[in-house]
């Protein structure tokens, strides 16, 4: 994945310069740029942070430079003398206690503030990490390969002041799972350096998850033969929500734990929807897929594969629609909360 940390950055940067390569070549070169900040430990009696390498990133699609800086005994880093280009991006990184930092910078209009990189100490306990919500949609189903095509959206959550840096051992690692036969896995996440590899029913993020909550997404097809699918879906670090959604006219979701879906408006299309709360880590939750089309079906609505995979649009539209699902979530149970209270206020 290389520096997935930039990756999104950098494609909106090449396609603007793309679209712009004259004027963008007039305005190539400002006056030398002064890039300077400190480093400081979010741990609660961390370790200072003196001492340690600071990496100046400018990377293009083609090209890749570094400067490096060491952090004086208060943490503080300076870069004199940067030439600005527009064609390039701009990225701030640090290594401390075997994670990885960094932080984009833009010097577009010159010097910029003071940049703060907050590190943290290490720990190997994956107990500090929680699922705080968890959703899956299954978008597609071809049915001249018997394919199903997939987005799950995980927000990961660290919940300590320590960053999990996985141990020596496989199991260590951040690991997600994935029905039989997944193929054509794509991983995004902004957690840097992260990089990701497929083992069998799952895959394993490599990767230090700092403190906060993280966005991971995925998207990957499996195989399927006759009209139902059923397989256990597992949840290493469980989820406080899930969402489980599936287009009406592409296939029917349920499960003997979160019982029959029901029916909900997203933009223009109907949706199949499960949700549950509170699932424990390391659940394993049971989905059954059915009404799969079949080949030979011609009056089968069907929505192509290509639609899905995994460039810069697809997940865009795809993460729209499912923040839209959380927003639909929010206001019904808002709308429920204010139906329960109406027959009380009545009472008053």
């Amino acid at each position: 994945m290389g520096r997935p940390w930039l990756a999104l950055a950098l494609a909106i940067t090449l396609a603007a310069a793309s679209a712009s390569a004259l004027s963008s070549s007039a305005f190539a070169q400002q006056a030398p740029i002064t890039v300077e900040g400190r480093v400081t430990n979010g741990t609660s009696g961390g370790g200072d942070a003196g001492g340690l390498t600071v990496v100046l990133h400018e990377e293009s699609g083609t090209s890749h430079q570094d400067q490096e800086a060491v952090t004086d005994s208060a943490g503080r880093f300076r870069f004199d003398g940067v030439e600005y280009d527009a064609a390039l991006v701009y990225g701030l990184s640090v290594t401390y206690r075997g994670a990885l930092y960094g932080v984009n910078v833009d010097l577009s209009a010159g010097s910029p503030p003071a940049v703060e990189i907050v590190v943290y100490e290490a720990t190997s306990d994956d107990d500090a990490l929680s699922a705080a919500s968890a959703s899956v949609l299954y978008a597609a189903a071809d049915e001249s390969t018997r394919l199903v095509a997939v987005l799950e959206i995980i927000q990961l959550v660290n919940g300590s002041d320590r960053t999990y840096v996985p141990g020596p051992e496989p199991m260590d690692l951040v690991r997600f799972g994935l029905p039989p036969g997944a193929a054509r896995l794509r991983v995004d996440t902004r957690l840097p350096g992260a990089d990701f590899v497929q083992v069998d029913r799952g895959f394993a993020l490599i990767a230090s998850i700092p403190p906060g909550e993280h966005e991971i997404l995925y998207t990957y097809e499996f195989p399927y033969s006759g009209r139902a699918f059923e397989y256990g879906k597992s949840f290493n670090y469980g989820a406080d929500r899930l969402r489980v959604l599936a287009p009406v006219d592409v296939l029917r979701i349920s499960s003997g734990r979160l019982g029959g879906p029901k029916t909900t408006l997203i933009g223009q299309r109907e949706y199949h929807l499960l949700e549950a709360t509170g699932i424990e880590r390391g659940a394993s939750i049971d989905l059954l897929l059915e009404d799969l089309p079949q080949p030979g079906l011609a009056d089968r609505v069907r929505q192509p594969l290509d639609r899905i995979r995994f460039e810069l649009a697809a997940p865009v539209a795809l993460g729209v629609l499912m923040a839209g699902v959380i927003a639909y979530a929010l206001w019904r149970r808002a709308r429920e909360r204010d139906d329960a209270a109406e027959p009380s206020e009545a009472g008053d």
